[in-house]
């Protein structure tokens, strides 16, 4: 639970004012938490406490480093970021390094998640001969059950839709009772995304890896999916292999407003 060092605390009530669910209430001079009313630890309160007076539980409500700085041309660089990405499907034999993967899952620890539920948990799938097992599966399931034949059309003419030819595979579930799975996994797996195209790894949404994992109950099996979970996204992912993008691309579509 949220706490309150008071030896620490200034009463300076700024955890009172951006607590989104009142949480605290000032008494005598200082905040107070009220453990009737219910507390998501989104930790606003320690956010913005300029002692770091909040605790959660055992641990400190905030990271020790200050919050980093953003150079004055950031939004165009962000911009530039987004506009920029691409779906890759074909990869060089260079693995993508555990270390890179793993800082990136850990920031999708900050992404928005309805009621700071973040149910999102991860598998990685790594190796060649992992990866045609999922494929055999997938590949079986097509030619039983007649299900999504252009796989195997497109498969016939060299290209594998399912995975591309990526080493290393990643897979987003979640327990099908969180309160928003689908869209909160979306959102990590976006950020995971954005940080790996960041640092020269290409990626992809797998779809169909998605959809099929959660049909075949081999492929749950085979992935260990626990009991009670489905997937929600899938990204192909390695180092691009003679793809290049030097222009970005138009759109047909942009965005659809009404303003109201």
């Amino acid at each position: 639970m949220i706490t309150i060092d008071t030896e620490k605390c200034i009463g300076c009530m700024k955890c009172v004012s951006v607590c989104p669910f009142k949480v605290f209430e000032e008494h005598g001079n200082k905040p107070i938490v009220t453990r009737e009313k219910y507390c998501m630890k989104c930790l606003h309160c320690a956010a913005t406490c300029p002692e770091k007076a909040i605790k959660l539980g055992d641990l400190p409500g905030v990271l020790e480093e200050n919050l980093p700085c953003l150079p004055p041309d950031f939004s165009s660089l962000l911009e530039s970021h987004l506009m920029k990405r691409r779906s890759y499907r074909f990869f060089s034999e260079k693995a993508v390094e555990k270390e890179i993967l793993n800082k990136a899952l850990q920031i999708s620890a900050w992404a928005p998640s309805a009621k700071n539920q973040h149910p999102t948990k991860w598998i990685v799938i790594e190796g060649t001969e992992k990866i045609n097992e999922i494929t055999k599966h997938i590949l079986e399931y097509v030619k039983e059950t007649g299900q999504s034949p252009e796989i195997m059309s497109i498969l016939e003419k060299g290209n594998n839709v399912i995975v591309g030819n990526a080493k290393t595979l990643l897979l987003a579930y979640a327990k099908k009772t969180a309160i928003n799975a689908s869209t909160d996994s979306a959102i990590a797996l976006y950020g995971v995304e954005l940080m790996l195209q960041a640092q020269g790894i290409g990626t992809c949404w797998a779809g169909y890896l998605t959809r099929l994992s959660n049909t075949i109950p081999a492929l749950r099996t085979m992935m260990k999916l626990p009991e009670g979970c489905d997937f929600y996204g899938a990204l192909m992912m390695g180092y691009p292999q003679d793809e290049e993008y030097i222009h970005v691309p138009n759109r047909h579509k942009l965005a659809d407003i009404q303003w109201l």
